[in-house]
């Protein structure tokens, strides 16, 4: 499969072709070969079973690193991309980490029931940010709905987008705290934060479906597989 070849050469593209790069290749290739033949015999679309394998690889940037790097380009790697439904997914995953972080917020507010910690301003808090939440869905479906079928090229690196969630999410933690404080409340507070981990959240689902083949738009390569 070409599409195959394609998507290892390019990701050794930062090593020198030694013959312990070349043998490394053609291994990955024939896995990755063995893979498509066996989702396909499972019932999986050429695309789908493309989209599975190499999805299936995570990222290949610490195996390529063992390598001696090509002349001209040391220390170069090359980030794992994966082609996307790019709509699809984003509303999808909206709306699995906006559905987690709402249990999330169910539990705290049985807890809070339960020791009677909660005090009435949460109520309002919690309008608030449900009606954020409505609009964040409508938005997401809206862009969802004006090109469902539209796709692009995502960098399958979550690390530094999950720190920088998690950043967000200890900041408006640390604010959340701070008014406790000012207005003299104990626990009204609590919903800022636990709605702030859906930062997080999100970020954690999109890696979970990207990197099982979800959501895997179809490429010109891949076209000419399934042909």
């Amino acid at each position: 499969m070409e599409a195959i070849k394609y998507y290892v050469k390019g990701a050794f593209q930062g090593a020198a072709e030694t013959p312990d790069v070349l043998e490394q290749q053609e291994e990955l290739i024939a896995d990755l070969t063995a893979k498509v033949a066996d989702l396909v015999a499972e019932g999986k679309s050429a695309e789908e079973a493309l989209g599975i394998a190499i999805a299936s690889l995570g990222d290949l940037s610490e195996l390529v690193a063992e390598f001696t790097p090509a002349a001209g380009a040391p220390g170069v790697i090359p980030i794992p991309t994966a082609r996307v439904q790019a709509s699809r997914l984003d509303f999808h995953v909206t709306l699995a980490a906006i559905g987690l972080d709402a249990g999330f917020m169910l539990f705290c507010t049985v807890l809070g029931a339960i020791t009677h910690t909660i005090e009435p301003g949460a109520g309002l808090v919690l309008f608030a940010l449900l009606v954020a939440t409505a609009w964040w869905i409508r938005t997401a479906y809206a862009t969802y709905k004006a090109d469902p079928d539209t796709s692009e090229l995502r960098e399958l690196v979550y690390k530094s987008r999950l720190l920088s969630a998690l950043g967000i999410w200890a900041g408006v933690c640390f604010v959340a705290l701070i008014m406790n404080i000012a207005f003299g409340a104990e626990f009204w507070f609590w919903p800022i934060w636990v709605a702030a981990t859906v930062l997080p959240i999100r970020v954690l689902v999109e890696r979970f479906v990207t990197l099982r083949g979800m959501f895997t738009a179809t490429t010109a390569s891949e076209d000419a597989v399934a042909a």
